[in-house]
This record gives C-alpha cells, sequence and structure tokens, in this order.
C-alpha cells in the first residue's frame, strides 16, 4: 500500500502532466491555414493573383449595411409639439424686471416668432425631412423650415443687440431667458420603427466558386473585391483569438482529467503513474497524427482542385485504442476514444462528422486487439476498425445529404482507409519503443519467450533436467487453467517455465535433481537448507533481469511461492532447537501473488511437486489435488491475486483433468518369467 505522502506526489505529477499535455494538445489543435489571403483595401494594388481556395457563400457585410441604411434612411424622425415650451419662455420673459414694457412688448413678438417657425430637439444626421406628429395628424416637412437648438440661439443673440440696442443688457437677456425646442424627437419610437426596418432587409451574399479569381496581380482593389477578400481572410483566420486558445485549453485539460478519473472507475487495478503517462502519451500522439494527416490531405485536396469543404476533411488515426488494448487492457482502449474524438473533432464545422465514426471504428478496433497472437493482428484490428468508420461516414453523409452524391462520398471513406494504414504502421513502428520506455510486454513477448530454445531452459535442460520437466508441467497446468478462467495464458506459460530458473545456482539442492537417493539436505542444519531453497527465488530474479525477462515473468519467479512455510525445515528445525525458532527463517520472502497468473503458477507448481512426490504411492488424486489447493487458499496467499472462489473451482476441475491423463491408472503385464504382474501399475488410486 502507498503512504499518504506517495499518493500525494504521484497526484501533484499526475495533475501537472494533465496541464502540460493540455498545452501541448493545445498546440496541435490551433488551425493551420494553408492558404495566405492578403488583407488589401480599396485603392489598394494587389501584389499577386488572388484566387479563392474554396467554395464559399458568406454575408456581404458593407452591402447588407448599405441596404439596411438605405431602409433606414426611409423613415423619417418623429417630432411631437411641445405648446408648453413657448409658455414657459414667455413667463420667464415677463420675469426680467430690468427690461421696459415697450422691451417686453418686442422680445414677446420676437419669441413667438421663433415657436411659430418652429425649434427642433435634435436632428438625426443625414435627414433632411422630419415628421411631425400632432393633434392635426402627422405631416411631413423639410428640416430647413424649423430652426434647430443651436441656431435659434445664435439668431436670438443677434435680434437682442439689434432690438435693444443695449449690448450689456443684450447679453444678460441672453443669459437668463431659457428658449427651448417645441418640437421633441421621439427618439425611442423612432428607434423602434429603424430597426424594423433594417431587420426586414434580406442579407446580400457573396458566393465564390473554388479557383475563382478575385482580384489580379497590378490590379487596384475595388470595394467589391476588398469584401470577398475580407471574407476569405475572415474565413481562414478566424479562431486564433485568445478566446480559441483558452478553450482550446479548458477542453484538453477537461478531457485529460477525464482519462484519469474514468481509470479509477473502469480499471482501477490499472491505475497508476506509469500507465497515466503512458496514456497521455499516445492520447497526445493520436492528436498529432491526426492534425499532421488531415493538414496532408488537405494539400492533397488543395492541390487535385476538388469540390470539397476544407473543415469537412480529416484523417482518423487510433493508436491510442490499439496500443491500450495491447499493453494495458480493452476497459483503458475505451477510455481512450473520449479524449481522441472529441478533442479532435474540435476544429470540424460538423463535429459529429469525426466524433461518431471515428468512436464507433475505434471500438471494434479495441476488441479485436485484446489478445495479440502475431502482428497480423494489429493490421485486421486497424482495417476493421476503418471499415466501420468509413460506413459510419457513409451514413452519416447520407443523413446530411441523402442521395445527392458528392465529392465526400468517397472521399472521405478513402482518407479513412488511410487512416487505417497509418495507424497499423505506427502501432507496429512504435510498438518497441513503447514496450522500452514503458516496460509493457505484449503476447507476442511471451510466444517467443516459450520457445524452448532460450538460453535460460537450455541450462536448465543439461544442469536440471528434473527441474526443466517439473517446469514444463507447471507452465502446461497454468496454460490450461488461465485459458479456462479467461487469464493470459501465454503469461501464465511463460512464468510457469521460468519460475524455478533460479534452481541452476544449485541444482542437486532440489530434490527431482538429486540421483541415487542422495540429499545434501541429510548433512545440513535446517536454518542452512531453508536459506538455500529461499535463494533460488533470489537468483531467479537476478537470472531474470539478466537475461531481460518481462516484469510480468519475473514477477512470477518471485510471487510462485508467496509467504509459504517451509514446513520440513520448520519442524525439523523445532525438533533440534525446540520453540524459540524464528518461523521467518523458514518462510519464503514473498510478495505473495499480485495477480491472477502468478497466483495460478504458485497453484500448478504446488500441486504437481506434490503429485509428482507420490507417484509411487497409492492415492486418491482427486482429493490429494483439492487438499493442496484449499490449503494454500486457506493460507491466505492467493488473497491479492485477483482469483475468485468461483475460478480456483474451475482451476482445480482443469488439474484434476490434466493429472488424471497422467497418472492414470495402468494396466498390470504379467512378468515373463515369474508370470507375476509388473509393479508399474502400482500408483494412483482413483
Amino acid at each position: 500500500m502507498k503512504s499518504m505522502k506517495e499518493r500525494k506526489r504521484a497526484n501533484l505529477i499526475i495533475y501537472s502532466l494533465i496541464l502540460v499535455v493540455g498545452v501541448v494538445a493545445t498546440l496541435l489543435l490551433l488551425p493551420i491555414n494553408l492558404i495566405n489571403v492578403p488583407l488589401l483595401k480599396p485603392g489598394q494594388v494587389s501584389p499577386v493573383d488572388v484566387r479563392s481556395p474554396v467554395s464559399i457563400t458568406v454575408v456581404n457585410r458593407e452591402k447588407t449595411k448599405e441596404l439596411k441604411r438605405e431602409a433606414r434612411k426611409k423613415v423619417l424622425p418623429i417630432y411631437r409639439r411641445e405648446e408648453k415650451a413657448e409658455e414657459e419662455a414667455l413667463r420667464d420673459l415677463q420675469k426680467q424686471n430690468y427690461l421696459s414694457e415697450r422691451e417686453k412688448s418686442l422680445m414677446e413678438g420676437l419669441l413667438k416668432s421663433y415657436y411659430s417657425r418652429g425649434i427642433l430637439s435634435e436632428v438625426p444626421r443625414d435627414y433632411t425631412e422630419i415628421e411631425v406628429v400632432s393633434r392635426e395628424g402627422k405631416r411631413v416637412y423639410p428640416v430647413k423650415e424649423f430652426f434647430t437648438e443651436k441656431e435659434v440661439k445664435e439668431q436670438l443673440r443677434k435680434d437682442l443687440e439689434k432690438l435693444l440696442g443695449n449690448r450689456e443688457k443684450a447679453e444678460k437677456l441672453y443669459q437668463n431667458l431659457k428658449v427651448k425646442p417645441n418640437l421633441i424627437f421621439e427618439k425611442k419610437r423612432t428607434e423602434e420603427l429603424w430597426k424594423r426596418a433594417e431587420s426586414k432587409v434580406k442579407p446580400v451574399y457573396i458566393t465564390l466558386k473554388k479557383g475563382e479569381l478575385v482580384v489580379k496581380k497590378g490590379e487596384k482593389v475595388s470595394p467589391e473585391a476588398a469584401e470577398k477578400l475580407r471574407a476569405l481572410r475572415e474565413r481562414y483566420y478566424r479562431g486564433k483569438g485568445l478566446n480559441k486558445y483558452l478553450s482550446l485549453f479548458l477542453l484538453s485539460v477537461a478531457l485529460y482529467f477525464s482519462v484519469v478519473r474514468l481509470y479509477r472507475i473502469l480499471s482501477p487495478s490499472a491505475y497508476d503513474l506509469k500507465n497515466i503517462l503512458f496514456s497521455f502519451s499516445v492520447i497526445t500522439l493520436d492528436i498529432f497524427l491526426i492534425k499532421l494527416s488531415t493538414f496532408l490531405a488537405k494539400i492533397t485536396v488543395e492541390t487535385l482542385n476538388l469540390p470539397v469543404e476544407e473543415n469537412l476533411i480529416y484523417v482518423p488515426v487510433v493508436t491510442s485504442v490499439i496500443f491500450a488494448s495491447m499493453f494495458i487492457n480493452k476497459k483503458v482502449a475505451f477510455i481512450h476514444i473520449v479524449p481522441v474524438a472529441l478533442l479532435s473533432g474540435f476544429n470540424l464545422s460538423k463535429p459529429e462528422f469525426l466524433i461518431i465514426p471515428t468512436t464507433i471504428g475505434a471500438i471494434f478496433s479495441a476488441f479485436d486487439s485484446r489478445k495479440l497472437k502475431s502482428r497480423e493482428v494489429i493490421y485486421r484490428s486497424a482495417f476493421r476498425g476503418a471499415l466501420l468508420t468509413a460506413a459510419s461516414q457513409v451514413v452519416l453523409l447520407l443523413y446530411y445529404y441523402g442521395f445527392k452524391f458528392n465529392t465526400l462520398f468517397w472521399l472521405e471513406p478513402m482518407l479513412t482507409l488511410a487512416g487505417g494504414v497509418i495507424t497499423a504502421v505506427a502501432v507496429n513502428g512504435l510498438s518497441p519503443i513503447i514496450t522500452s520506455v514503458f516496460n509493457f510486454t505484449t503476447d507476442i513477448v511471451y510466444m517467443e519467450l516459450i520457445n524452448l530454445n532460450h538460453p535460460l531452459l537450455r541450462k536448465l535442460v543439461l544442469k536440471a533436467p528434473g527441474t526443466y520437466s517439473h517446469s514444463v508441467m507447471v507452465a502446461t497446468l497454468a496454460e490450461a487453467a488461465a485459458e479456462a478462467i479467461g487469464a493470459n495464458a501465454l503469461l501464465a506459460k511463460a512464468g510457469g517455465l521460468f519460475h524455478d530458473i533460479g534452481k541452476l545456482k544449485n541444482p542437486q539442492a532440489f530434490i527431482e535433481n538429486q540421483v541415487n537417493g542422495v540429499n545434501i539436505h541429510d548433512k545440513l542444519p535446517p536454518e542452512k537448507s531453508a536459506a538455500i531453497l529461499r535463494s533460488h527465488v533470489e537468483y531467479g530474479e537476478e537470472l531474470g533481469r539478466k537475461y531481460k525477462l518481462p516484469q510480468k515473468v519475473i514477477d512470477i519467479i518471485k510471487q510462485h511461492h508467496g509467504t509459504k512455510l517451509m514446513k520440513y525445515f520448520y519442524h525439523k528445525a523445532k525438533e533440534l532447537y525446540g520453540d524459540k525458532v524464528d518461523e521467518k527463517t523458514y518462510r519464503y520472502p514473498g510478495p505473495k501473488p499480485q495477480f491472477k497468473e502468478s497466483g495460478l503458477v504458485m497453484l500448478a507448481d504446488t500441486v504437481e511437486a506434490a503429485t509428482r512426490s507420490m507417484k509411487d504411492k497409492q492415492f486418491d488424486l482427486d482429493s490429494f489435488i483439492h487438499k493442496l489447493i484449499w490449503e494454500t487458499v486457506e493460507e491466505g496467499q492467493l488473497n491479492q491475486s485477483g482469483l475468485s472462489l468461483k475460478d480456483i473451482e474451475t482451476v482445480e476441475k482443469v488439474f484434476k483433468k490434466v493429472l488424471s491423463g497422467i497418472y492414470h491408472n495402468r494396466i498390470e503385464y504379467p512378468d515373463d518369467k515369474n508370470g507375476k504382474g509388473s509393479d508399474k501399475g502400482a500408483g494412483v488410486r482413483r
């Protein structure tokens, strides 16, 4: 069990990795622009011929704005008469006590003339007419018939000086007199009418065919050409703002974090720092391969001038799914589908075109690569996944376009099959590197390992033939049991063949290699004998590392005795030394089996060794096997192996079936000389 400190450290590393791969994925996912569309304004001379790289239809914003302005201009500003404005101005005039009655009378006539003509509160730009709403109804007037506020103030200053003849008095009256507009602009009401008029304007579209010449080299750019260039640049350079970077980064971090979470939910036994780092690496590899392959595909489509929307071109690659199936398990393979499909589809105009087909194809790739027996399986898996992806694409295209077949109907499946080739080649080419970097082992390695020409096995044949015979039998039992319970039969067989290689250090110390009945342990103290037996586990691990055996096989070598007690030497020690004997001295170092295949090798080793020692005695094979297996279970040696009670019952049946074929009842043949039966029949009692 990991300590709290170790768990916190591992989590800190994982969260740091999420941020790092989030940044990498963000950089990989940013759009790559294949076409350089110059930014040119009307009147400028184009330095190059500019052709449209794709067929597009976009709104002509300038033309549409112009039509909206025209529609808006047709709706005149609305004004209402405010009768109180004149009354208030006249009241203010009467309060000016420094004026004589004659002067007041002159000023009153002047103000009435202003209000009779009309004073506008404000006039919107570019309007020469207005609509005045009064009790008599609506009527349109030219703006020039009225005063504006600015005009009336200028006129008032001139008229006051002229009528009063006293500049000082005129200025004082000008400052004190409040002349307010009597024609008030109904701004809110008018703007509602303007918006309504603008909403009725239909957008004007720019339509460009792929390859269409927008502007020639050396030609002045017209307003229409400038608008087309703007539309193309907007299409090709959109998404380079901070919001795009940030959203991509946050999405990447969220999906990588979901990988960690799904590990804990779907495959907690596989959750460790090495596997998380592996998953992050191969998922990011897929994003890179999809981006690179899609980039090359777009260049090809552009070169061939195919009428295809660029944002629907993609090449699905799912190496991470097959890698996870090969090196960990299919549950982790399914986990990898989530970020690969979602992140890669983020830049498509229709993300479902990548997400749905890629998910379906990846699921079938994962199922196909569960048990890797040869490298051909990788190709079959990748191509089957590609075929299912292509079929899903065709279904989606039919959904969107019906039976109006276009270039996409043959281009997308071809790109998908190309993605299958890339997947298969990448997996085959990179698997040795990944195996080396992450210390993984595939079934292909186990198949190569169980070749009996392996140097260690040849040494066993020559130096410890009894151990070799025993190991072959253990491998047979473990393989049969693994197949019966759905464990990795190749790993179990390899573990069985190599579990006792440590006996090469001192072959004669083990009974199966002793000849002429000479047992060296008869002359050794029990603690020395126990040390010799225990050392074969340690030396086996050393040999495994020296010969670069897979880690799982080395683990089986370490775990095949668990922490079992060497009962014979322990009891011998108690007879010699009394109860002061330290039990730890007579136990194997362990650890106990940590996975199913290791547990199977322990059971096969226990049963085979015991039945071999009983081959010249009469005994009930079924009962004997049952007793040996359940003694191991009750001792707790299999508690950490992952073997269920149902698995163990199945293993027991398999062992009985295999061993009964070896230690079967033999027919007694009469002796040639005395007619008595041969002793070859003595053995197992069924």
